[in-house]
């Protein structure tokens, strides 16, 4: 597994590196410190991952990563950031990226976010939401009571740890369950509120209130 961890902050990339190669066997990481060391890397080879800086020489805002996916559409591109608010959140996904990483989180979740990415979900911590500028939204966006009402306690008790931006693996350990049981329950979840996926779910409850 070849992953581009792209930070012009030398003592990060050194920092984050373990962890990356914790996320799967045989990871190969390569260094890249602007857009234009990133782009040589996909030119020499097969990537599989691409974890960009936001403010790094080169990315002018968004549009390295619009650059980015636009010449690779299948490429997964995770944003990682030191500015973390909604209005990136949501414009790094609406764009195309598989997940937004703030630079204050965990290593060890950040593990478990990159891994979860790599099985085919997108990963949005919860907590980067900015409540206090919420905008009006309608009630198709929002979280209903009455779907609410058709969960059960467990069912609950899991999209409380899914709203905070949690992955599986992490939800078990919190719920001292399996992680099969978290997919299992979500898979539920995700019927009883008429949603396909984790994205669909999350965009949902950003925007509801606690339950």
């Amino acid at each position: 597994m070849r992953v581009i961890l792209a930070d012009d902050h030398v003592m990060i990339r050194d920092g984050l590196r373990p962890f990356i190669e914790k996320v799967d066997e045989n990871v190969v990481v390569l260094d890249a410190g602007s857009l234009t060391d990133v782009l040589k890397h996909l030119s020499a080879g097969p990537v599989d991952l691409v974890i960009l800086d936001l403010k790094m020489p080169g990315m002018n805002g968004f549009q390295g990563l619009t650059s980015i996916k636009e010449a690779y559409p299948t490429l997964r591109c995770v944003i990682l950031s030191a500015v973390a608010d909604r209005d990136h959140v949501l414009e790094s996904i609406r764009i195309g990226a598989d997940g937004f990483i703030p630079k204050s989180l965990s290593g060890a979740a950040m593990v478990s976010a990159l891994q979860l990415i790599m099985s085919g979900e997108r990963f949005i911590p919860a907590m980067l939401v900015d409540y206090s500028s919420r905008q009006s939204n309608s009630a198709v966006d929002r979280l209903p009571e009455e779907l609410i009402s058709k969960l059960t306690p467990r069912e609950r008790d899991i999209l409380r740890l899914l709203r905070e931006g949690l992955p599986n693996k992490m939800i078990a350990t919190r719920l001292d369950v399996s992680e099969v049981t978290v997919k299992s329950h979500l898979g539920n979840v995700f019927r009883k509120l008429q949603v396909q996926n984790r994205l669909q779910a999350m965009r949902m409850l950003v925007d509801s209130e606690p339950f």
